[in-house]
């Protein structure tokens, strides 16, 4: 059963997105997006703007 493990996987982030009515495409996009300004802060830190205004 190991070898599902990636199938079950997709089919739970699928279930938790259709509440929000999220597709699984915007699911995946917001998460690059987050890994992107992750790894833009790690490796530019001045990137970061800390000022609210």
């Amino acid at each position: 059963m190991e070898r599902f493990q990636h199938t079950a996987n997709l089919l739970t982030v699928i279930q938790t997105c259709r509440p929000q009515a999220l597709s699984l495409i915007e699911f995946l996009t917001n998460l690059s997006k987050g890994w992107l300004i992750l790894v833009d802060t790690f490796f530019n830190p001045s990137s970061l703007d800390l000022n609210p205004y």
